[in-house]
């Protein structure tokens, strides 16, 4: 099977309707909250990911992704304040974390193969998963699920939750 280009995945997760979308996303948080405990990376969604944010913010203290030079990615403490970032983003401002203090940290993707994640192309979070040793837990629909070789360079999930399934690293 040949793989999807990130465009047609991305168009199959935003073809989700308003009500499918907001039942997946149910079933996806109620498999999430378990793992959701201490220091929580998580993201603000943008192109149709799964939306978890919410969650997050009732269940630890979070953090949110900023984008820096060289394909970089660090971790700022959510304080309510959100800035036009890279990409239609929202960024926090202030301080970096050490990846070393986060406890768990909520991947979005734009595709996946069992524990393998396709992000957007560029490498923002696999290098920075390399830099931790956080629960590293990947969030998606089922359509977003196909067949591809993971690369090299890519980092694994620990968990990985859709609606209908949750895999874990044995």
């Amino acid at each position: 099977m040949i793989p999807l280009g990130r465009k047609e995945c991305i168009e199959r997760r935003k073809s989700l309707s308003w009500e499918q979308r907001e039942k997946k996303e149910k079933a996806i948080v109620e498999k999430l909250l378990p793992f959701l405990k201490g220091n929580i990376a998580a993201y603000v969604p943008i192109k149709g990911e799964v939306n978890i944010f919410d969650i997050c913010l009732e269940s630890g203290t979070v953090y949110l992704p900023k984008m820096i030079e060289n394909y970089e990615l660090e971790f700022i403490p959510y304080t309510g304040n959100l800035v036009q970032g890279s990409f239609q983003t929202q960024e926090p401002v202030g301080k970096a974390c050490d990846p070393n203090n986060l406890d768990v940290i909520i991947v979005p993707m734009v595709s996946f193969c069992g524990l393998h994640r396709k992000g957007y192309g560029k490498g923002y979070y696999d290098r920075y998963l390399q830099k931790t040793n956080a629960l590293k837990i990947g969030v998606a629909f089922d359509v977003q699920e196909e067949e591809f070789e993971s690369q090299p360079h890519d980092i694994d999930m620990d968990i990985l939750i859709t609606e209908s399934k949750l895999w874990r690293k044995e």
